[in-house]
């Protein structure tokens, strides 16, 4: 018998004991009688919940998935929380026909009224499936906090890791236009041998002045540095490496780490698609944004699992999430890109 039933029980039998007089005199039955009535009814929410049927209860794991999904020290985290526009696993939103004009020292009245012709857009969350892993005993780990956080610690970092480079991938600018900046590194061959050209301080310089140049709001600007830049950044110059290390802060930019940034072709400066092969002219990237010219949204989690699986002689575990990370208005996104050297 599992555990959770017996502490159950037990715990529904003292109660009933304690509270089944009282309630048999208030409504003028039998003591014997109201106690059985009261021990029938504590069976029936034990049933429900799993506690009687062999299964796991969903209700238990899935909160270790979704809650505090996105680390605080993550780049996810800089950006607009579109959580509350999500129904039925889409987000629901209106883009906006145009901007309206501002009046300076308006003598004219009635200020005019523009009629904004919005276009409904629904975009569906994507659906992101963890591998299903063997256990020897589920029902074990679950009735232990420390084991269960443990196994699902693990999907997790999975399910994190896969959505995180779903943002960046997004959040990056798909080629130079006026106001997603695209350029290209211009120091040399790398000391570190990565075989890719160097990033320098200049670059970074030239990517804050386009930001500059496109009037975006200092406070949420976002850079997030591939490991190789974040060398190069550091053999240039170490107390300014120093500096802005102790600080994540570089110019106007919050920095951020992150290896798993977009691809860009280092001949024509437009990012690769989601799934392109490798190929002789990739070029890795750093790419940056403001946080409000972003988005993430997180949808609904479900856990699957097959107890007692004959073939694999235990019990199979399983969790997907549905969730979205996309740039708002196509704008203040920027990259620099290092070609191979």
């Amino acid at each position: 018998m599992k555990t959770k039933f017996v502490l159950s029980l037990l715990t529904a039998l003292l109660f009933n004991f304690a509270t089944s007089g009282l309630f048999a005199q208030s409504i003028g039955v039998d003591h014997t009688t109201m106690f059985g009535i009261q021990m029938a009814l504590s069976l029936v929410p034990l049933h429900l919940t799993g506690c009687l049927a062999d299964g796991l209860n969903k209700e238990i794991w899935i909160p270790g998935i979704t809650e505090k999904f996105f680390p605080e020290s993550s780049f996810i985290n800089e950006a607009r929380n579109f959580d509350a526009w999500v129904d039925n696993n889409a987000i629901n939103l209106q883009e906006a026909g145009i901007d309206p004009r501002v009046f300076v020292d308006n003598e004219v009245y009635p200020i005019p009224i523009v009629v904004r012709e919005d276009t409904p857009q629904r975009i569906e969350l994507k659906r992101f499936d963890t591998e299903n892993t063997v256990h020897i005993n589920a029902i074990e780990i679950e009735e232990s906090t420390g084991k269960r956080e443990s196994v699902i610690e693990g999907h997790r970092r999975s399910l994190q890791l896969q959505f995180s480079q779903l943002a960046a991938h997004n959040w990056a600018p798909t080629k130079d236009t006026p106001f997603t900046p695209v350029l290209k590194a211009k120091g040399e061959a790398s000391a570190l041998g990565t075989g890719y050209k160097r990033i320098t301080y200049a670059d970074i310089l030239a990517l804050e002045t386009a930001y500059n140049m496109m009037s975006v709001p200092k406070e949420g600007r976002v850079l997030v540095l591939h490991p190789y830049h974040v060398s190069d950044l550091q053999l240039q110059d170490m107390d300014m490496y120093k500096t802005f290390f102790s600080t994540n802060r570089l110019f106007n930019f919050k920095v951020e780490i992150y290896s798993e940034t977009p691809r860009f072709n280092g001949t024509t400066g437009v990012k690769l698609a989601w799934n392109d092969p490798v190929s002789a002219t990739d070029a890795i990237a750093s790419f940056a944004y403001h946080k409000d010219s972003v988005c993430r949204a997180k949808g609904t989690a479900d856990m699957y699992y097959r107890l007692n699986d004959p073939e694999y002689r235990g019990d199979i575990v399983g969790f997907n999430m549905r969730g979205i990370a996309l740039p708002i208005n196509g704008k203040y996104l920027g990259a620099i890109y290092s070609t191979k050297a």
